[in-house]
């Protein structure tokens, strides 16, 4: 009886969080490219060309920021931190799989990669300034307090953690790797399109989130349907869509300071906001029984954790 309760609750959980605060990660349901008929307002300018750091393909990059997740992955170990880590790792991977098949997809695959290691860069000078006792933003220090004590649930470490990375980090990298392509025109419909790699990593992250940390994951996984996965499809794309826009406002206040300050605190606000949203619902127990459940799943993997973080690969860096 209580484990059912549990399920049930960790199900209101993750259902409230994906319908009240808008989920981080897409349906397996059918896709629907609602927000590619929004037009974009970026500035006009081309963007750098970035074949040469990151291949026509892009899979140069990819390939290294996946590297790099699983480098963590390995030395979080069962740590609750390592519930990102996993999940970044699998929808980077996603992205590989889908560029390997055809990078055409893409407007610009090359520009997809450059502005994949801008935006893994923000999370790894996160963790290690983290790691080292430093000051981070308040998204991700909410995120790091809950992964650090508590008896919440993997799906919360998810959220968490995905609401900081992308609500609050992505439209930085966004305008740091241009909001435009190098011909000029909007990154906007190749922004969109990568919902579709959103929607079909979802069913592969949650099964692997609940067999190494958290099987509650799995059974909320199991509970929902089509139309629930559908209705979180569409209020991913509503989010990004959002952090697209949140990008061109950076970019239309460059050298304008005040008009900076603005935007900037609007974007570390509204992650803020979701943050306080998602961190709620402990279950009493939650953190023995998963640290017990880690243990058991990766005790082959545990042997082999690294004893210090990944310092990663300059020959793959972007300047």
């Amino acid at each position: 009886m209580m484990a059912y309760i549990q399920r049930r609750g960790m199900a209101a959980l993750v259902s409230g969080c994906l319908f009240a605060v808008m989920p981080a990660l897409a349906g397996d349901g059918p896709f629907i490219p609602t927000t590619q008929y929004l037009p974009p307002v970026a500035p006009a300018g081309p963007a750098e060309e970035r074949v040469q750091e990151c291949g026509a393909d892009g899979l140069k990059c990819i390939r290294w920021v996946e590297n790099q997740l699983a480098a963590w992955e390995a030395y979080f170990g069962c740590d609750h931190k390592a519930v990102f880590p996993t999940v970044y790792r699998l929808l980077t991977k996603e992205t590989r799989l889908y560029l390997e098949q055809d990078p055409a997809m893409f407007d610009d695959p090359a520009g997809l990669g450059y502005e994949a290691v801008k935006f893994y860069e923000l999370y790894d000078r996160m963790i290690k300034a983290h790691l080292n006792g430093g000051e981070i933003p308040q998204a991700w220090q909410t995120a790091m307090e809950v992964a650090a004590e508590g008896d919440w649930t993997g799906g919360h470490d998810m959220l968490l953690a995905i609401n900081a990375h992308v609500q609050r980090d992505m439209p930085f990298a966004l305008a740091a790797a241009g909001i435009n392509l190098p011909n000029g025109e909007s990154r906007k419909p190749d922004h969109d399109r990568f919902n579709q790699i959103l929607n079909a990593a979802y069913d592969t992250i949650v099964q692997e989130v609940g067999r190494r940390y958290d099987p509650i994951m799995t059974d909320v996984d199991s509970q929902g349907g089509p139309f629930d996965n559908l209705g979180a499809q569409q209020l991913v794309a509503a989010w990004r869509e959002g952090v697209f826009r949140n990008a061109e406002r950076l970019t239309s206040a460059e050298g304008n300071e005040a008009m900076m300050a603005i935007t900037r605190e609007s974007i570390e606000s509204f992650a803020n906001v979701s943050a306080q949203i998602i961190r709620n619902g402990e279950i009493p127990g939650q953190r023995a029984r998963r640290d017990a459940h880690c243990e058991a799943a990766l005790a082959g993997e545990l042997k082999k954790k690294p004893g210090n973080p990944p310092q990663g690969d300059n020959r793959h860096k972007t300047r």
